[in-house]
């Protein structure tokens, strides 16, 4: 029984699964002679993640943002639920306790609550957003949001990005009181990564070895499951995985995760090697297989991979270097479906089965932007100027981006629309009530419906 409130889309992702598969939710269905256009947008500088609730209900969690130091010096976070047509905050919470950044979560709970984890808190809140409960975690370290079991409890981790050099330790919390269900169980080694769950056990990838968690309620412990360890490296040439998805009999990531993003992840790859797709049956550990995303040297990229359920499609990316790509899973084999190059994705991606549609992002800048010595120089102001909304609208001059709806199966555009955003979305956006999508940015939240006469 999940502890997921019983709606669509209550946690970024999708779920915990992180399939970033819209279930329960209609496709947009775009048909030849319609197109997208942008219905509402907001300046929402900063936000991490939009979920739903009840139909109509939107949330989004914002934070402040440090101008020096920005990953160390400490922040408040807060919610604010959003009209779902005009995207104009109805209702927040005060300012909460965070501290240093990185983004955190968000998800409505079976109780009728929502939580959120940001920096080192964990706060509990009422559906109209009054505060309920909150509590300091244990690690002074920023925590990168949270799953639910189906018991009920949430699991989070601190997270030492983007050096992952210091192991992390996880945290099982209750839901009403937000105290701690089991002690801290400390990793063997970082984990960048969000966790994910199938309401059992957690996933965590680590540096090197993929752990799987398992809660004994009875004796209040977190343990790892010592039958399952699958190791993918790295190799001196790679750094670490992201987000893990549940995909069935296996799990899949991705690897090369570390960066040095600004506004786009656009040639911002550290390690030399080509970024990989990883996957390992949930029964073998020593069953795990990779493949090249793009072959391309530095690639990069922050986020999980998507997975269609209904015909075992996989989509992965390489952001560094600009390339989608998709195969379909057949037994422990991929097999090729499509690849486009000179495609700027970098966020979460959102899949519509019932329509084979794939909602993805597509940003455009100026390239002499980001030259290595000219990134560097501008690299201070404009942190500085990023808190500035003026100064935001003027950057859209030199990039911005576009939501794209792309046909799931071979890859061809349906339909695209420019997004004023200067930055490239990395984050969780979400599916709409209706015949819509919510983009979402570091700067931006957009209402993107469908609109024109289908032809014939």
């Amino acid at each position: 029984m999940s502890a997921y409130w019983p709606r669509p889309w209550t946690a970024e992702d999708g779920g915990p699964l992180r399939r970033c598969c819209a279930d329960g939710v209609p496709g947009l269905g775009i048909r030849p002679g319609e197109r997208l256009e942008v219905a509402a947008s907001a300046d929402a500088f900063a936000t991490d993640v939009l979920v739903r609730r009840e139909p109509g209900e939107l949330y989004a969690l914002r934070h402040d943002i440090a101008r020096r130091r920005p990953l160390a010096t400490p922040v408040q976070g807060w919610v604010e639920r959003l009209h779902p047509e005009t995207l104009a905050v109805t209702a927040t919470t005060p300012r909460l306790p965070g501290g240093a950044y990185w983004p955190g979560g968000l998800a409505a709970h079976a109780n009728g609550d929502l939580h959120m984890v940001f920096g080192r808190w964990a706060h509990r809140l009422s559906a109209d957003l009054e505060v309920l409960a909150s509590h300091r975690l244990p690690v002074p370290r920023p925590h990168n949001s949270f799953v639910l079991l189906d018991g009920g409890e949430l699991v989070t981790k601190d997270c030492d990005a983007p050096a992952g050099l210091e192991p992390s330790t996880v945290s099982v919390l209750d839901p009403e009181t937000l105290l701690p269900v089991a002690a801290p169980l400390r990793l063997p080694e970082p984990s960048i990564a969000r966790l994910s769950s199938d309401g059992q056990s957690v996933i965590a990838v680590g540096t090197t070895v993929v752990f799987r968690l398992v809660l004994d309620r009875a004796a209040g412990r977190l343990a790892i499951d010592e039958r399952w360890r699958p190791a993918y490296g790295p190799a001196p040439g790679r750094s670490y995985g992201w987000d893990p998805v549940i995909a069935g009999e296996h799990v899949l990531w991705m690897d090369n995760g570390r960066n040095h993003t600004d506004r786009t992840m656009l040639g911002t790859g550290v390690a030399p090697d080509p970024v990989r797709l990883w996957w390992a049956r949930r029964d073998d550990d020593a069953a795990v297989r990779s493949v090249e995303i793009s072959g391309l040297p530095f690639g990069t990229e922050s986020n999980p991979p998507a997975w269609d359920p209904e015909r075992g499609v996989v989509v992965a990316y390489d952001a560094g270097n600009a390339v989608l790509r998709a195969w379909r899973l057949a037994g422990d084999e991929l097999e090729p479906l499509w690849r486009r190059d000179g495609f700027a994705h970098a966020g979460h991606l959102i899949l519509y089965t019932d329509t084979r549609e794939l909602v993805v992002q597509d940003f455009t800048d100026v390239a002499a932007l980001r030259r290595p010595l000219v990134r560097r120089a501008l690299r201070a102001p404009l942190q500085a100027l990023s808190g500035s909304a003026a100064a935001r609208r003027a950057s859209l001059r030199t990039g911005h981006d576009q939501l794209v709806v792309l046909d799931l199966d071979s890859g061809a555009d349906k339909a695209r629309v420019d997004v004023p955003s200067p930055s490239q979305g990395f984050l969780f956006p979400a599916p709409g009530f209706a015949r819509d999508v919510y983009y979402q940015s570091l700067t931006t939240i957009a209402r993107v419906t469908v609109a024109g006469e289908p032809a014939g």
